[in-house]
């Protein structure tokens, strides 16, 4: 099985694949710029905890919520930067008009770019 596709040089196709990956790569730095602040911040402060004090259950219990639903947000702004990045990449693939070559191998579907 084996297939090329080829398509024509395109140079605003490029820029935007170009563009599309770097703003995905810059909101992944972003992502962990947020997740390094998130953990840098102790556990007894993330948590609203005073030494000494009686645990109060329901601002522990919130303080949790909140931190749970932050790493949630972060997971989802990773993945959705690394959707972008890719999609870029597949932008700028397609428009510098490079050959997309299956071909069969071993029972597997390889894909080779070739220019």
């Amino acid at each position: 099985m084996a297939s090329t596709v080829r398509g024509s040089r395109d140079a605003l196709g490029s820029i935007l694949g170009l563009l599309t990956f770097l703003g995905g790569i810059a909101l992944l730095l972003i992502t962990f710029r947020l997740a390094y602040n998130l953990f840098q911040v102790p556990p007894v402060q993330a948590m609203q905890l005073t030494p000494g004090k009686p645990i109060d259950v329901s601002a522990t219990g919130n303080s949790l919520v909140v931190l749970l639903f932050r790493i949630l947000l972060l997971v989802v702004m990773g993945v959705l930067g690394s959707l972008i990045a890719n999609r870029g990449i597949s932008l700028y693939t397609q428009s510098r008009g490079l050959k997309v070559v299956e071909r069969e191998q071993a029972g597997t579907v390889v894909e080779e770019v070739r220019e």
